[in-house]
């Protein structure tokens, strides 16, 4: 078979390294003809791959690194239409998580292209200010993107517990926001800490945010908490890790095509910042092919 290996070495602390030199060693002891990026900048690697894939036909692509990878591949995943096989090396791991990677071994992970097809799923579509950007788990706004934006600040603390600290830092001196939301048309306008729109169930290393959703459903998940004070975000907060938080009274769902998010805030996707509000949403019209369990 004929692939491409994407390597980010930086990912989890260096764990894209080290799982990057086994991805190496297993290949170099089969009939693969395997084609490797590992360039000293994600520019450099984009260009470099975007090259490849004009040359070669490319049977898969192998990601060896985090979910913010997997995000700055989306673009070229989709140009290309190149089946997607997830090794997961990051930080949290949460599109590996969802479709079922986390956790397994490596040699399980990279004979999956051998033993069955890949699976279509679907894309999130952001338009902003500054064009479209694809994401494939989880856009967050408000209280989360805050929290997002101190936890990818901390240089030596690494996994989930990053995001609880963060949490921490921030929860006392954050105010709800003034949003106005558009689900499939129905205006929707309050205050509120957060909003999230969810393609894939978790964020933030198995944070369970919105546990029903899908990648392969049409439909984008809206999750909106209410105003509420410190101590009460707090207390729901750890409902997170096991997605019972959707049964508290000011937390909202709502489900549709097409979401427009506006108000005085920025949004992440997939943990990487994207622009300011106002921003459009709706499921891409391409779809991503990756391999799952």
């Amino acid at each position: 078979m004929k692939a491409l290996a994407v390597i980010n070495p930086k990912a989890g602390g260096g764990k894209g390294s080290t799982m990057g030199e086994r991805v190496r060693s297993h290949f170099s002891k089969h009939d693969h003809e395997i084609h490797f990026v590992q360039a000293t900048s994600l520019a450099e690697s984009l260009t470099q791959i975007n090259d490849l894939c004009e040359v070669h036909d490319f049977q898969y692509l192998i990601c060896v690194g985090g979910d913010g990878l997997i995000h700055d591949l989306l673009p070229l995943l989709l140009k290309h239409n190149i089946p997607l096989l997830v090794v997961p090396a990051g930080t949290g791991n949460d599109f590996a998580r969802t479709i079922g990677l986390h956790g397994k071994k490596l040699h399980k992970i990279l004979e999956l292209p051998l033993s069955q097809a890949p699976s279509q799923i679907n894309v999130g579509a952001i338009e902003h200010d500054g064009g479209t950007t694809p994401f494939v788990q989880i856009l967050s706004t408000g209280f989360d993107s805050v929290v997002n934006e101190r936890a990818n600040d901390f240089k030596v603390i690494r996994g989930s517990i990053k995001y609880v600290i963060a949490v921490l830092l921030e929860v006392w001196k954050f105010r709800a926001i003034d949003f106005t939301l558009k689900v499939d048309g129905e205006v929707i306008s309050q205050e509120a800490m957060l909003v999230c729109v969810a393609n894939g169930t978790s964020y933030g290393g198995g944070m369970k945010i919105v546990p029903h959703a899908s990648h392969d459903d049409g439909l984008l998940d809206v999750m909106v908490v209410d105003r509420v004070n410190p101590f009460r975000l707090l207390l729901v907060f750890p409902r997170v890790f096991f997605g019972t938080h959707i049964k508290h009274p000011r937390v909202h769902f709502y489900s549709g095509e097409k979401i427009e998010i506006s108000g005085k805030t920025h949004a992440y996707a997939d943990g990487e910042r994207i622009s300011g509000l106002p921003i459009n949403i709706a499921i891409s019209e391409r779809s991503l092919q990756v391999y799952k369990i």
